[in-house]
């Protein structure tokens, strides 16, 4: 929580509101990800004035006049061809523990719980046009967005007393894939002195391929002289849009699986030194719905108030004190529509520039989400990442941030010749502050993009 303070108040100092936008031809591209939101990807910043002609467009740096560095037009034109983002995290193991020749556990860890996250986004193909940065159009084919995360309580590794209601934990997983369109416009006439806005939307069709929500509980109770109860109630119910029995596609129900939802951002030059905007990301218009499912459960319990001592005494132990599965089956069955909405996000971010150029600027990022695949549904989001822009022609920026309830430190690399672009990036990630820096997790970024 120190951290997550620690964050808040660099967001308070550089009064940030937008995220840098790269590589995207104008256009702004939401990753549909927990992921991936705004602030995992490096963006385009537009600075400058357009020129009608010539592959440069030119940046003054110094108050005399003298144009020191000429940056690279965005693309008019821009097609993307393999963007994927692949993350893993947990807060227990790290990299250099696995490859230790005796694997220690600390069994003092226990008590903040195992998490273990893994997520994927592929953009396979899209497709930008952007007219002079004035405004711009795409569309996304079949983006792949899968998300799954395991949350076991430090009470129920423990076999610590839970409160009357137990804990909370298990399983969330699910995967979309979409078709998107996004566009860009402005609001207002000429240049930042004008206060012009920038409007960006994305509007995409959806279907759910698999969904799953944690709902699994632990209880304890600690009756004294009475006893105690042990229960832990598993389960396990994935939603699908057709039969996982069969696999007959036929029981397909294309209406029903279909959603709509939209992303929505804007942006403000506010003075000619800081941007703020705000963005939205996945605003549902109408869910997508399944109806199959494959599910397991069942509980263990151990009640120790039903043991009697003259019954322990002549060896004698009652049934009814504990209850285990004897077998471990999955059932298939078909339900009501389900309604399978994908994970929401609120940013307020900025771009901050401290020498008034685009060599170097501060971009801080505060928010929230409401994610149902987690234990904590709604979570707070915050980061800071500084970017260096040299021309538009190589971008590195370095990032910390929380998102996705883990923790994020980022590097990522931009090349680009204006004919085609090549994007890397890396984090270091875990749900733990402290092991985020071990190699707990480990994300990579990478994207081809060309046009003229």
């Amino acid at each position: 929580m120190r951290k997550l303070l620690f964050i808040l108040v660099i967001f308070m100092f550089t009064v940030n509101i937008q995220s840098q936008e790269i590589g995207e031809g104008g256009v702004l591209l939401y990753n549909n990800s927990a992921a991936n939101s705004a602030s995992n990807e490096i963006k385009k910043t537009v600075l400058g004035h357009d020129s009608e002609d010539g592959e440069l467009e030119e940046a003054e740096l110094e108050e005399d006049g003298k144009q020191k560095l000429k940056r690279i037009k965005n693309r008019a034109v821009e097609i993307g061809l393999i963007n994927l983002d692949l993350g893993v995290a947990n807060n227990f193991i790290s990299i250099a523990d696995i490859f230790q020749e005796k694997l220690v556990i600390d069994f003092k860890n226990f008590n903040r719980g195992f998490n273990l996250s893994v997520d994927l986004n592929l953009r396979p193909v899209f497709l930008n046009l952007n007219f002079k940065d004035k405004w711009g159009i795409g569309l996304d084919i079949a983006n792949i967005s899968v998300f799954g995360n395991v949350n076991i309580s430090g009470n129920l590794l423990q076999f610590k007393k839970t409160e009357s209601e137990g804990d909370k934990f298990g399983v969330g997983a699910a995967a979309f894939a979409d078709v998107g369109i996004p566009a860009f416009f402005h609001v207002g006439k000429g240049h930042w002195e004008e206060r012009e806005f920038k409007v960006k939307l994305r509007l995409a069709g959806y279907v759910a391929l698999a969904y799953a929500v944690p709902e699994m509980k632990y209880t304890f109770r600690d009756a004294g002289q009475r006893g105690s109860l042990l229960e832990i109630a598993y389960g396990f119910k994935v939603y699908t849009p057709l039969s996982l029995e069969t696999f007959d596609l036929s029981t397909l129900e294309i209406g029903k699986a279909f959603g709509m939802d939209f992303c929505a951002g804007l942006e403000y030059p506010l003075f000619s030194w800081i941007d703020v905007g705000i963005d939205f990301i996945n605003i549902p218009i109408y869910p997508a719905g399944l109806n199959y499912y494959m599910e397991m459960r069942d509980k263990i319990s151990v009640d120790s108030g039903k043991i009697n001592i003259n019954d322990l005494i002549n060896g004698n132990i009652p049934d009814d004190i504990y209850s285990f599965p004897t077998d471990f089956e999955f059932k298939y069955g078909k339900s009501d529509r389900i309604s399978a909405f994908r994970p929401f996000k609120m940013l307020f971010n900025a771009k901050y520039r401290p020498f008034n150029t685009p060599l170097l600027t501060l971009v801080p990022m505060l928010g929230f989400s409401i994610n149902p695949y987690f234990v904590n549904v709604a979570m707070v989001e915050a980061g800071v990442k500084l970017v260096c822009d040299l021309g538009n022609f190589f971008i590195a920026s370095f990032g910390i941030a929380y998102e996705d309830q883990m923790w994020k430190n980022s590097l990522d690399l931009v090349l680009n010749t204006r004919a085609f672009e090549f994007n890397l990036g890396a984090s270091l990630q875990s749900q733990s502050f402290a092991q985020s820096w071990t190699g707990a997790g480990v994300r990579l970024r990478l994207g081809f993009k060309f046009g003229w």
